[in-house]
């Protein structure tokens, strides 16, 4: 028997990053609804961004918060690069795609955390580092390094542009929905933005599945009444697996 007949899911990633998620969750039994929230586009001025990170190859570290850092990183510059970290396995698989294999992956949680957890970042005076990430990105990281002596800078590689889509289009993904996978705060923001009123009561009852414990807090600030689902790892055989257990449970 299918894991997760007669559950739909609502999938909000990118349209380029959805299809390897939407065909696991098909495989296992779930009717996928496609709602890309954000589109990813490269940064402004490319050739800044290429020089910069020409100027910082001999810094101590590079870490990316992301696999579309890793790619946008890699189509301005091809190395050589310094000691590499990321926020997680898709990251770390960007880049070994990329050519650049054989990065640091959190041994435990993913993102900022994690990699604060990792003993190469436990004492970082005189070293410098830069973080290659996106737009408005969260600044946990970039604080908790400099908190133990490393110089830091902050490369947005690329930015994040909302989806527009038509109110009744929204509305009927979240009818067809029980659970909603949302990969960022600001992509959660844009979904209750674009929900129209008759559909928003439908929205903040749905299963949130999120990727961290400051997205769970920011959909408990927004009201949704069912306590948020969070995966051992960010990728996509995790979400599946959690929803598995869950739809199990229930």
């Amino acid at each position: 028997m299918s894991r997760l007949a007669g559950l739909g899911v609502l999938v909000t990633r990118p349209a380029h990053q959805a299809q390897a998620l939407c065909e696991l969750l098909r495989q296992a039994g779930a009717s996928v609804r496609r709602l890309p929230l954000l589109a990813i586009e490269p940064a402004a001025d490319a050739a800044a961004l290429a020089a910069r990170l020409r100027q910082a190859a001999g810094w101590d570290h590079w870490i990316f918060t992301s696999a579309n850092a890793a790619r946008q990183a890699a189509q301005l510059d091809a190395g050589p690069w310094p000691t590499l970290a990321a926020a997680g396995a898709a990251s770390a698989v960007a880049l070994a795609e990329a050519g650049h294999a054989g990065a640091l992956v959190p041994a435990g949680l993913d993102g900022a955390a994690g990699l604060l957890a990792e003993a190469r970042f436990a004492s970082l005076a005189g070293q410098r580092i830069l973080i290659v990430t996106g737009d408005n990105t969260l600044p946990l990281l970039a604080e908790g390094l400099r908190a133990r002596g490393a110089e830091v800078e902050v490369l947005a590689a690329y930015r994040r542009v909302p989806v527009a889509h038509a109110p009744q289009a929204v509305a009927e993904a979240i009818a067809a929905s029980q659970v909603a996978i949302v990969s960022s705060g600001e992509a959660l923001a844009h979904l209750l933005h674009l929900t129209p009123a008759a559909a928003q009561a439908r929205l903040l009852s749905l299963q949130l599945a999120l990727p961290s414990p400051r997205m769970i807090e920011k959909a408990r600030e927004a009201g949704f009444t069912q306590t948020p689902l969070l995966p051992a790892r960010v990728s996509d055989a995790a979400y599946v697996e959690l929803l598995e257990r869950w739809h199990k449970a229930c």
